[in-house]
């Protein structure tokens, strides 16, 4: 069974905490195993998962281990296309905010002369729906958000990359947390380590890679960009990428996703829902075999 099969059939939802601390008892097995110095690190309350020694290692691979609640609005990633990201999430805010300002002035009409009738009226329909549509309902299926990127840090490790440490982070579905704990902790790793996140990298045609604006200032930024472009798969590299993970709390980092090409858009499906069911391991297995420095030639 391969670490990402494993991980899916026995910790496919990774969301309380009681369901945190059975992955991590898994993770951190697996990691002594492998001969790794492996330890929880609770930084701000979050537990993250530390291998290695992040402040002295050349690179550092991080994934984000809990998984989405769900959402019932689709989450579809848009990381090359802003203006249409900018229109989903019009869209998404106004499905909840145009009902909470309904409501409020329906109550107005009603009691004109009780307008803090209008405006808890408005802050009930307006958290309710934010509750219903973004935390309500647990997600069963998370096979690709981040299951993928799990497995792939496990796989990296596992492999015993000299010169590597790697951090599985709490709480990137809360708004990063984990990771912005962590770094808050530890700021020569915020400011100077090379950090490679994976995000969502089971589903998809194309690699797309958002770079941080100081990350072509370390030493290893050549090393793996020269890496990543001998992948047997279309690459994008780009400054302007939006991908909303935990790379960002990096100074010196790439993100890495797997996505969809049509013909126009740029996209990753299905996260955050039900539908989270497709993860191509053969992508994982790719991604980790050019970030170990595997593909020694670009293919004809």
């Amino acid at each position: 069974m391969n670490v990402h099969t494993e991980i899916n059939t026995l910790f496919p939802v990774r969301n309380t905490p009681e369901q945190k601390q059975a992955f991590r008892g898994w993770a951190l097995k697996r990691g002594n195993a492998a001969g790794l110095y492996t330890r929880e690190e609770n930084n701000a309350g979050h537990i993250n998962i530390v291998f290695g020694d992040p402040v002295n290692a050349d690179v550092v691979f991080t994934a984000h281990y809990d998984t989405p609640k769900r959402s019932l609005l689709p989450n579809i990633m848009l990381p090359l296309n802003p203006l249409l990201k900018i229109l989903y999430t019009l869209a998404v805010v106004l499905s909840i905010l145009l009902p909470a300002l309904a409501a409020a002035f329906a109550l107005m009409k009603l009691y004109p002369d009780r307008r803090e009738l209008a405006l808890f009226a408005y802050a009930c329909v307006y958290f309710l729906l934010f509750y219903l549509t973004m935390r309500a309902f647990k997600n069963p299926h998370n096979a690709n958000d981040n299951t993928s990127g799990t497995a792939a840090v496990m796989q990296l490790a596992e492999r015993g990359m000299p010169g590597a440490a790697f951090i599985l982070f709490d709480d990137e579905e809360k708004g990063k947390k984990g990771s912005n704990a962590y770094a808050a902790e530890h700021g020569n790793v915020k400011h100077d380590s090379f950090v490679i996140n994976m995000d969502c990298i089971g589903n998809g045609n194309i690699f797309v890679v958002q770079e941080s604006k100081r990350a072509h200032e370390h030493r290893q930024y050549a090393v793996f960009a020269e890496r990543l472009k001998r992948l047997p798969a279309e690459l994008i590299m780009s400054v302007d990428a939006s991908m909303n993970s935990d790379h960002k709390n990096f100074d010196k980092s790439l993100g890495i996703a797997a996505c969809l090409k049509g013909k126009r858009i740029v996209y990753t499906p299905r996260i955050h829902t039900p539908k989270d069911t497709v993860c191509d391991t053969r992508l994982i297995d790719m991604l980790v075999s050019a970030l170990a420095g595997e593909y020694n030639k670009k293919p004809e």
